[in-house]
């Protein structure tokens, strides 16, 4: 039965990751697991109990299918799942949405399939990315400027506040500097690519 997860908003986070490791390579839930640990668990976490059922919602829907099942004497058999046309085609579709302004989480996981988009695509979305950033980093030095005169005992209040928006403005900063870098080897892809 083909389930349209995009119609009805069941497509969250953890199944366009699962969708991203598959579009690598085909792998069994273990190894999935295996990789997510190792990959991207520094900045997104999936549990075990949400694992399955969304590679069930996954296939249900006709964006994932099983390959085969493995079986060694020893070990129970193994599912290997292989990412379709259809999921490939939806992972594309939502590398390209912009998250929300300060969802670091889900741009880092778009970014993480972004080898599949176009150069040319991609270029928009970060410019997108990049001026979201600019505009945050001019509210929060424009939050700091009030407070600069002023210099607080580390027991003051005001001195926490300070600091959290110190590190507001340093997170925003490296991300432009990540942005520019990125447009830059984008843009120097396709101008390579216009040459041969």
């Amino acid at each position: 039965m083909y389930v349209n997860l995009r119609e009805e908003n069941f497509m969250n986070n953890i199944q366009y990751t699962l969708l991203g490791l598959l579009a690598r390579e085909p792998l069994s839930g273990y190894e999935m697991k295996q990789q997510i640990n190792n990959r991207i668990a520094h900045f997104y976490k999936i549990n075990n109990n949400q694992l399955y059922p969304s590679l069930s919602k996954l296939e249900d829907a006709g964006f994932i299918e099983l390959q085969a099942i493995e079986q060694d004497s020893y070990r129970p058999p193994r599912k290997i799942y292989r990412i379709t046309t259809s999921g490939i085609d939806a992972l594309k579709a939502w590398v390209l949405e912009l998250p929300e302004i300060g969802d670091h989480d889900t741009f880092l996981l778009k970014q993480y399939s972004a080898w599949l988009v176009r150069p040319d695509a991609l270029i928009g979305l970060l410019e997108k990315n990049k001026e979201q950033h600019e505009r945050t980093l001019e509210d929060y030095k424009e939050k700091i400027s009030s407070f600069q005169e002023k210099d607080p005992d580390v027991s003051d209040p005001l001195f926490s506040t300070i600091s959290v928006i110190e590190m507001g403005i340093a997170i925003e900063e490296a991300s432009i500097i990540w942005c520019n870098r990125m447009l830059d080897v984008l843009r120097r892809t396709l101008a390579n690519r216009k040459e041969t």
